[in-house]
């Protein structure tokens, strides 16, 4: 989630990064010690500023993670800025430190994250700007972020170790601990489901967008062909090119809208059930009644467990969306295996028939392993999804046994 978008962020940035280096390394190879360095800070600074680090869990709600942090914090006469979320305080003249706690499976986290003051920004810009002082901003922004570190790791520390001695429960607290754990195991499968077809609708746009790239193309050329014939001098592409920029970009943003139809609501549901569930959990941490007229922690467990399957069925459907790993290895043998479909076709079309053979066969070999990861992959996938289910049944009746338990003694 949170690593992951910071992941994708950082291989954008890079891959524009080297892009923007192809032209500069083609026309000016001799100034490469001036944007180099440049390029460097660029890459280095999103890297240090944008990551957030977590810090520990604690079994209270966030808000008093926050407060044990506050606390923590005043104590050591340090100032700081409270937001509904998060606690924010600076280190020294060019860097503060923005501590964040929110719910995880495991608990109230706590994280931080380095940014830096209206004097360190200044400065770090002059100097990348500068070219030459570029290595220098390097330094400045490791250094800066080491020494945030060690402050955010010694503050953290302290107010997680508060946190945990504020949160000795007693042993009549059964109940409440095993409704927390359950409410954390359906945070968890809504939390799947829900980054399950959030990467699912990202795939399916990146598709989309290639799929009328490749139409674009294909359009081009045909209608280039079918206006001017192979008269690739003289011929005319103003109308092959609007229209096949016309039909692509009208292809492409219907098949856009079409996915937005189909994966949004359903996102929006489990993003819905998501921050119930972590709501319903940091309430129950914290000790606290919920609202009038809503609904018990106990109901929305019960009623979460009529969602269960629906969870399971949408990490289901996310396909190799939810493993990034498989999915490249079957891209790259899907991608070789089509060429050497390719291979093989134009050996029959320019009649060389010796090779078809082998061709046909690598293909074979290659879609036959890709068939098997595929496979091997989708029996691990049910498997997980079946111990999940079996969990959360498992989690339910023990609580309801232990409720009637409780009733009973009462």
């Amino acid at each position: 989630m949170r690593g992951e978008r910071y992941q994708n962020g950082m291989v954008i940035l890079l891959t524009v990064l080297v892009f923007a280096a192809i032209p500069l390394l083609l026309n000016l190879p001799a100034w490469w010690f001036l944007w180099v360095p440049i390029e460097a800070a660029l890459a280095v600074l999103p890297a240090v500023f944008l990551r957030e680090v977590d810090i520990g869990t604690s079994p209270r709600s966030p808000g008093d993670v926050r407060e044990a942090l506050s606390s923590t914090l005043r104590a050591a006469g340090v100032s700081m800025t409270a937001a509904p979320d998060a606690v924010s305080t600076q280190v020294n003249a060019l860097s503060a430190v923005r501590f964040r706690s929110r719910i995880t499976e495991a608990g109230a986290a706590l994280s931080y994250q380095v940014r830096p003051t209206v004097a360190g920004w200044a400065l770090l810009a002059i100097l990348v700007v500068s070219g030459v002082g570029s290595t220098l901003a390097i330094a400045l922004t490791v250094a800066l972020a080491w020494r945030a570190r060690r402050f955010a790791r010694v503050r953290g520390s302290s107010a997680m170790t508060a946190s945990a001695r504020a949160s000795t429960s007693s042993a009549s607290d059964q109940v409440r601990g095993l409704l927390v754990g359950s409410l954390s195991f359906g945070f968890h499968m809504a939390e799947q489901a829900y980054e399950a077809q959030r990467k699912a609708y990202t795939d399916a746009r990146v598709l989309v967008v290639l799929g009328a790239f490749v139409l674009w193309t294909v359009l081009l050329v045909g209608l280039f062909l079918a206006l001017n014939g192979l008269n690739l001098l003289t011929g005319r592409w103003e109308t092959p090119i609007i229209g096949a920029t016309s039909a692509a970009f009208l292809t492409g943003g219907a098949l856009l809208a079409a996915m937005r139809r189909r994966y949004g609501p359903r996102i929006s549901r489990y993003r819905d059930w998501k921050d119930r569930l972590g709501d319903a959990m940091g309430r129950e941490m914290a000790r606290t009644s919920p609202e009038p007229g809503s609904a018990s922690s106990f109901e929305l467990l019960l009623d979460a467990s009529t969602q269960v399957p629906d969870w399971l069925d949408a990490q289901r459907k996310a396909g190799l969306s939810a493993d990034p790993g498989i999915a490249f290895v079957v891209l790259v043998l899907t991608a070789f295996c089509a060429s050497m479909i390719v291979n093989a076709l134009y050996a029959a079309l320019f009649g060389t028939l010796s090779v078809v053979p082998i061709w046909a066969g690598l293909a074979a070999i290659l879609a036959g392993i890709t068939a098997w990861i595929w496979y091997r992959w989708r029996r691990r996938e049910d498997a997980r999804l079946a111990d999940s289910k079996s969990a959360w049944d498992a989690h339910v009746q023990a609580l309801r046994a232990r409720m009637d338990r409780f009733l009973e003694e009462m």
